[in-house]
C-alpha cells in the first residue's frame, strides 16, 4: 500500500542515496584522520569535518528508516554495503590513495556477497 509521496522506486532510490552519502562521510573522515600536526582532543574529534560527517551518517539512518517503508529489510544491507565500495572508489578519485590487490579483494568479496544473497 503506497502512501503520499513514498514508492518503492523512491525508497530503493533514497536508501541508494544514503549509501552514497555514508560513503561521503567516511571520506570526510578520512580527509581529517590524514592531517598532520599535533593537535588537542577537541580540535582532533570536535571540528567542522567531523561534526559534518556524523551529521551525515545520522541523515543516513534517518534516510534509511524511511526507505525500510519499501525495501525489504533482506536486501537492505546489500544496498547498504556497497558504500563501502563507493568508498574505495572516492578514495582512489578523490584522495588519490593506491590501488593494493588486498583493497580489489575486499570489492571483489563485497561485491560476490551482494550477488550471492540476490541469487
Amino acid at each position: 500500500m503506497q502512501s503520499g509521496i513514498l514508492s518503492p522506486q523512491i525508497c530503493y532510490a533514497a536508501a541508494i542515496v544514503g549509501a552514497f552519502i555514508t560513503a561521503l562521510s567516511q571520506i570526510l573522515l578520512k580527509t581529517q584522520a590524514n592531517t598532520t600536526g599535533k593537535k588537542g582532543f577537541f580540535q582532533k574529534f570536535l571540528n567542522v569535518r567531523v561534526v559534518v560527517s556524523y551529521g551525515l551518517l545520522f541523515l543516513t539512518l534517518a534516510i534509511n528508516q524511511v526507505a525500510l517503508r519499501f525495501v525489504p529489510l533482506s536486501v537492505m544491507p546489500c544496498i547498504t554495503s556497497t558504500s563501502f565500495i563507493w568508498v574505495f572508489v572516492m578514495g582512489v578519485l578523490i584522495l588519490k590513495e593506491k590501488v593494493s590487490p588486498r583493497k580489489i579483494l575486499g570489492v571483489a568479496i563485497i561485491l560476490a556477497g551482494v550477488v550471492i544473497s540476490r541469487l
